[in-house]
């Protein structure tokens, strides 16, 4: 996964007037991961035009329907999970010692939604809550040597598609905003660019150390899990300029010369 590519898309969303577009953007996106679906609900959200769920799904209609008639939202173990928490949900990981969650996950295997998952929760400054799930038609073996690789950028995407959903519903921007000091801002954004500790504090010309404490800090600041999510977060917020690093945080010997000095 490139970064421009991955920035890409968090272009594309932000361009997104309806959920079925942004829904349409990401669908395409992961499908080039290997992914096979993915599924979005919002709670809780300040839109507008009322606090209904927003839903954004691609599962096949057989199964929507299917969930429905069941009342399987009083038995998903993603979604009690993910009320309970803030920490992404790999679907391997939950028990299936019970028959009735054995015979739910055997029916949405059956019905395409796909053999392996990941959901991440998602809590709003506006005191929203959402899911935010991908799935994926692969073996148990493909999947541990695949999800790996793939949690930084999905907790970008995750992210992202909620800031998405709340521009289209037109939730309110109230509240004091975010602000991160540059030298916090700085250290998430070489993160996102997928950089170590030690190569960030090499660019800067500071401490690991250093870079620690302010990805620290700024995970603080937004009240996040770890620091995956602080970038995660900071990006949807629009925090992070990705186009640029002001050359005075850049370290003397990392700065590309000036011509005519």
């Amino acid at each position: 996964m490139h970064a421009d590519d991955l920035f890409g898309l968090i272009d594309r969303l932000g361009k997104s007037d309806r959920i079925e577009f942004a829904t349409h953007v990401v669908g395409d996106f992961l499908r080039e991961w290997g992914l096979h679906n993915l599924a979005y609900a919002g709670l809780n959200m300040p839109c507008r035009a009322g606090g209904a769920p927003l839903l954004a799904v691609t599962y096949s209609n057989e199964w929507q329907k299917h969930y429905a008639q069941k009342g399987y939202v009083d038995i998903d173990p993603i979604v009690r999970s993910g009320l309970g928490g803030i920490l992404p949900i790999d679907w391997t990981l939950i028990n299936r010692d019970d028959p009735t969650l054995r015979r739910f996950f055997g029916e949405a295997q059956e019905l395409d939604v796909g053999a392996q998952g990941m959901s991440i929760p998602i809590r709003g400054r506006h005191g929203e809550f959402a899911i935010f799930t991908v799935t994926a038609s692969v073996t148990p073996r493909e999947w541990e040597a695949m999800r790996g690789g793939l949690m930084r950028e999905l907790m970008i995407v995750a992210w992202n598609f909620h800031a998405t959903a709340l521009q289209i519903c037109g939730a309110d921007n109230g509240g004091a905003p975010v602000r991160l000091p540059l030298r916090e801002a700085s250290c998430l954004r070489w993160k996102a660019l997928g950089k170590k500790d030690d190569e960030i504090a090499e660019i800067l010309e500071i401490s690991p150390h250093t870079v620690r404490f302010h990805l620290e800090s700024a995970r603080a600041r937004l009240s996040t899990a770890n620091t995956t999510h602080t970038v995660a977060k900071a990006l949807s917020l629009g925090l992070i300029n990705m186009s640029f690093e002001p050359a005075h945080l850049i370290g003397r010997r990392n700065r590309p010369p000036i011509f005519g000095r």
